[in-house]
């Protein structure tokens, strides 16, 4: 394997076997998984809240239709 530099990105090569882009720089890597996780951290807190946020209203809904059927009565 043979890594030709790409012109003009410094850290990234060019596999001559086949034709890949390797990047070599490991800060920007390390970088680049750091960010990625974070992204996906918040993005998953975000789907939680709006789980319970469901959950929420769902149980408000059944308040308020026990308190109707409590006043009825």
């Amino acid at each position: 394997m043979t890594l030709i530099p790409v012109k003009g990105k410094d850290g990234f090569y060019r596999d001559s076997n086949t034709n890949a882009i390797v990047n070599k720089n490991r800060l920007e890597f390390e970088s680049y998984v750091s960010t990625r996780s974070k992204m996906n951290s918040e993005k998953e807190k975000i789907e939680n809240m709006e789980i319970e946020m469901a959950n929420i209203k769902s149980d408000l809904d059944e308040i308020k239709q026990l308190l109707r059927k409590a006043l009825q009565s």
